[in-house]
């Protein structure tokens, strides 16, 4: 009898635990806080506008360009030069978006004391008050507003 009460104890300890412990496992919607964010915002700003400009500048070398062969391969040349400093830019954004958000996911975990964070992409099933992707959207947006360390 004191066996099967010890192990009974001993479970149930076991349980609570592991209820504890699950408590400090939450998930986060990342395209959300991509494009919700004022960080993420920021970033879909200055790519659009990077883009613009580049097509800005290829319609005005097209505009002056002659109809032979040496022109449009140059032409070309240009175009795909253009594109890949869009591409570089993109990577630069991406680079700096993705540095805020981790340095912030990781203050958010220790003051609200997480021990993991997963993507929402990655949950199969998930409670919805474990899905803290508007907390931490505030969190993010407050610090990214005090911070001198903006999207640029």
């Amino acid at each position: 009898m004191k066996k099967l009460l010890s192990l009974a104890v001993a479970g149930f300890l076991m349980l609570t635990f592991t209820l504890a412990k699950a408590a400090d496992i939450v998930f986060i919607d990342t395209p959300t806080v991509v494009n919700n964010s004022k960080a993420g915002k920021d970033a879909q700003k200055l790519l659009e506008e990077a883009g613009k400009k580049a097509q800005a500048e290829i319609e005005a070398k097209q505009k002056t360009l002659k109809q032979d062969q040496k022109s449009q391969e140059e032409f070309q040349a240009f175009a795909i030069q253009k594109q890949q400093e869009v591409l570089k830019r993109r990577d630069e954004l991406l680079g700096q978006f993705m540095n805020l958000v981790q340095k912030n996911l990781d203050a958010f975990a220790k003051a609200k004391n997480y021990s993991l964070i997963l993507d929402k992409q990655a949950v199969l099933y998930g409670k919805p008050e474990l899905d803290k992707t508007d907390e931490f959207l505030k969190f993010f947006d407050s610090n990214y507003e005090k911070s001198s360390e903006k999207i640029k």
